[in-house]
């Protein structure tokens, strides 16, 4: 039974090996058929191909693990951050539902009241 499980990590590792070899594959044959023509850029190889995945993950999700309890925490600042926000959307929206009357500074007259609709 152990073996059996054991057999299938290994079968996953190399599924994802296999997977990871076969995307960088596929993201060099596009880069070498569309970039050198389209662009007049450079033709990759295998490995720059993989270096160049691995710089656009560096840069465009960072290094490390998942967001565990970091992004609970940055939620829960948010949503202080928010209140301020919320309130001024309520407002925002009943003026806009017609439920505030606000006074025209420059077309109406004096005292005339324009209702929002």
């Amino acid at each position: 039974m152990k073996v059996k499980k054991g057999l299938k990590y290994a079968g996953f590792g190399v599924l994802g090996v296999a997977a990871m070899i076969g995307f960088t594959f596929v993201v060099m044959w596009l880069w070498n058929w569309l970039v050198p023509e389209v662009f007049n850029g450079p033709v990759l190889t295998y490995w720059q191909t993989l270096g160049l995945l691995i710089l656009s993950k560096i840069i465009f999700s960072g290094i490390g693990g998942g967001k565990g309890d970091r992004s609970s925490h940055s939620r829960k600042h948010r949503c202080e951050d928010d209140f301020s926000k919320s309130r001024w959307r309520q407002k925002y929206d009943a003026k806009m539902n017609g439920k505030v009357e606000e006074k025209d500074p420059e077309g109406a007259d004096e005292g005339e009241v324009i209702v929002s609709e």
